[in-house]
């Protein structure tokens, strides 16, 4: 690419009637009402850049596909042309993309100065469908928002915006605080694989004083906001924060928190763990309550993945039944989304685990099917490798394989923490309890709201016998089983944990437990099934299964 001889750039103003102008004062004379629209349509790109065919659909469908394109490159050629020798450094143009240089475009305007695009009409449905939608989707007049690229959310997610807390009665100035809290309560929410998360820094343009809720739900494409006020008291201060439905605009939540100023500036957590942790438990009672209450169809996709992932962790049998259907129906809606195939094998990997699959082969190869999808759809998506490296250690015992699925998800992302947690559990299974407990450990603190929060709890559980530290490892079975008194595996640790402590007649009680939700379960069945069979680990575990009451055969 050329470099720009002036080391100007190009102001578009896409409010009201479309301008292009140098930054040096000069026009762009671009007459034709089509390539401003494509030049309109490149600016909103989330990139700048859109491919060939996508513009020919916009602007040269009624043309057909041969003569759409030759309308394309004979457009390109009268921009060459009208444009100069800053053509070079303002287009990026290949065989099959045609883009902007965004290093040289500025993006001008607000609506308060009119309609988007407004009088640039064209007799071409594609355009006219898209322009309109970018009108309806835009804050109006009464909108004190400054202009900035729309959310490519996909709607696979909840998307929740955190909008920067003001500070009670002060109308101006900073608010290194309530921009300092809403940003790190948004990098909290970010961890979650269910919340998708909207940037601190798109929410930060907003001008909050003068905001209103439908201006947050078009400008940011949201299901949820969190706002709120704080006021300082002494060394403390203490925030009013109201949790929204933005559709509705009805308050799921208003509630009060308070911290001291110096824990907080100084990286304590608690304030941001607390807030984040009521957030996705109300996205979670949302969801299951809107999946539960109509047909399925009439379900929106964030909901049916959330109220799936919630069911199937629930690990009660009617729940757990319920969750798949939920998986399938969005995979339905959106077959193209690699997690959506990850989180269904994950469900047939439990309910081997679980002792309710009828046919442990089948159910194996399916999820083994799921998550070989998920990496065919997205090679690169953590969340798919984490669980595809499940399948190969739970289920398929190939640890190498599932090493180098665990370790690729946490060097795509360090911030994945069913990556770390899974990768932890694999290594107890195989001896490894001092590098078992540093990754299941890391999980944990990477995870602080998530809806499986005993299931991490339970494989740390995991961690800690492999790595024989019985007495915490009974620690974290019991709050795990807290949250979910079902769960075969965490009773499994139960159950060993203190026969190795010696507490022989509560290790009986555990078993007697264990045995209620896995009444199949034999000690010669769990050597043939689980992944620790073959280490020591499992061997000793086993022999505790037994001494503990549960069958040999």
């Amino acid at each position: 690419m050329q470099n720009n001889p002036a080391a100007k750039t190009l102001k578009l103003r896409l409010y009201g009637t479309f301008s292009a102008e140098w930054s040096d004062g000069s026009k762009l004379n671009v007459r034709s009402a089509k390539l401003r629209a494509m030049i309109a349509l490149l600016a909103m790109a989330p990139d700048m850049t859109r491919t060939r065919s996508w513009l020919q659909d916009k602007l040269w469908s009624l043309s057909g596909v041969e003569l759409g394109r030759a309308s394309l490159r004979r457009g390109l050629s009268d921009l060459k042309r009208a444009i100069g020798p800053d053509f070079d450094s303002l287009f990026v143009v290949s065989h099959d993309n045609i883009g902007l240089n965004h290093d040289l475009v500025e993006l001008i305007g607000t609506s308060a100065e009119g309609e988007f695009l407004e009088g640039l009409e064209i007799a071409e449905g594609g355009f006219t469908s898209w322009v309109n939608e970018q009108r309806s989707n835009r804050p109006q007049l009464s909108s004190a928002l400054e202009f900035f690229n729309p959310s490519d959310k996909t709607g696979i997610l909840p998307a929740v915006a955190v909008l920067p807390f003001l500070q009670s009665f002060k109308r101006d100035g900073e608010n290194v605080l309530g921009d300092m809290l809403a940003e790190e309560v948004s990098r909290a929410l970010s961890r979650s694989q269910l919340i998708d998360v909207i940037s601190h820094l798109s929410c930060r343009n907003l001008n909050m004083r003068l905001l209103n809720l439908a201006d947050v739900r078009r400008a940011l494409n949201v299901e949820y906001v969190i706002h709120g006020s704080y006021r300082l008291s002494g060394e403390r201060f203490h925030l009013d924060a109201d949790f929204l439905d933005a559709d509705s605009g009805r308050i799921i939540w208003s509630r009060q928190f308070s911290a001291k100023m110096s824990d907080f500036l100084n990286g304590g957590q608690e304030i941001v763990a607390d807030i984040s942790r009521q957030i996705g438990q109300s996205i979670l009672s949302t969801s299951i309550e809107l999946a539960t209450s109509k047909p399925l169809p009439e379900v929106a996709s964030h909901a049916l993945l959330v109220s799936g992932v919630a069911l199937m962790h629930r690990l009660k049998l009617a729940s757990f039944a319920k969750a798949r259907p939920l998986i399938e129906e969005i995979i339905r809606k959106s077959p193209n989304h690699a997690s959506l195939y990850a989180w269904l094998g994950k469900w047939y990997v439990l309910s081997v685990h679980q002792g309710w699959s009828s046919d442990l082969k089948k159910d194996s190869q399916i999820a083994r099917d799921c998550t070989a999808r998920a990496l065919d759809l997205d090679p690169d998506c953590s969340f798919s490798l984490a669980a595809d490296g499940l399948v190969h250690s739970n289920l398929l015992k190939e640890f190498d394989a599932a090493e180098r699925r665990f370790d690729r998800a946490t060097e795509l992302n360090p911030n994945d923490a069913l990556a770390w947690l899974l990768k932890g559990t694999m290594h107890a299974f195989r001896d490894e309890g001092m590098k078992a407990v540093s990754f299941t450990k890391r999980a944990c603190s990477l995870s602080p709201l998530d809806p499986q929060k005993y299931y991490f709890e339970s494989l740390t559980a995991t961690a800690l016998a492999a790595d024989q530290q019985y007495d915490l490892a009974l620690e974290y079975a019991e709050s795990s089983l807290k949250e979910n008194r079902r769960h075969s595996s965490t009773l499994r640790v139960k159950t060993a944990a203190l026969h190795f402590l010696g507490r022989e007649v509560e290790a009986q009680e555990a078993a007697k437990e264990l045995l209620v939700c896995e009444p199949n379960l034999t000690v010669s069945g769990w050597l043939m099934n689980h992944p620790a069979a073959n280490f020591k680990t499992g061997q000793m575990w086993a022999e505790a299964f037994r001494k503990s009451g549960v069958p040999s055969n």
